[in-house]
């Protein structure tokens, strides 16, 4: 099998699988991500078992910022609406970074879409899911808020507006740190 074929095959494959969780998912969930704003979204969460090694070495340098993991695709079109609104809150925040992780996506594919965006964030290339399995990342796209500590506190599945200024201001409290009680 040629490469163009290999590649227009798998880029069926992962629309098809991109339709086929959509179509699978809850209709709660499904429902969920329409809405606009919805700040109670932010569901708590635990951290996950097992951080693999690609996440932690691109995490490593945003030491004590707390951090947006967003999982995404180019194939995605909810993903696609509001990567420009996740790009500008961590433009703004400068105690935020925002990290993306491109799941069944093509190198090619995800460097154009930031280009023709003109935006630049962090990006691990997550071409056999690896990252997003040992997250439970079943839907996309899937953001986790991350503390200064980067343990996950908190996950939004589905598109969000994140220029909603309700979402900015949790996602601000969120990642706040904790007042210090002791005096000084």
């Amino acid at each position: 099998m040629s490469d163009i074929r290999r590649a227009l095959r798998r880029r069926t494959l992962a629309s098809l699988a991109g339709v086929a969780a959509l179509a699978a998912a809850p209709k709660t969930l499904v429902a969920a991500t329409r809405g606009a704003g919805a700040p109670d979204r932010f569901e708590a969460v635990d951290a996950p078992n097992a951080v693999p090694a690609a996440l932690r070495a691109a995490l490593e340098p945003l030491r004590n910022r707390a951090v947006l993991v967003n999982f995404w695709a180019t194939w995605c079109e909810p993903c696609r609406a509001e990567m420009p609104a996740l790009a500008d809150l961590d433009a703004i925040e400068t105690d935020l970074a925002l990290l993306t992780v491109a799941v069944a996506d093509r190198d090619g594919d995800v460097r154009r879409f930031f280009a023709a965006h003109r935006i630049d964030p962090l990006v691990v290339a997550d071409p056999e899911q690896v990252i997003a399995r040992a997250w439970a990342v079943r839907f996309l796209p899937t953001t986790f808020l991350l503390d200064a500590s980067h343990r996950p506190r908190h996950r939004i599945r589905g598109e969000l507006d994140w220029n909603d200024p309700a979402v900015r201001e949790r996602v601000m409290t969120l990642v706040a740190p904790p007042n210090d009680p002791t005096p000084h």
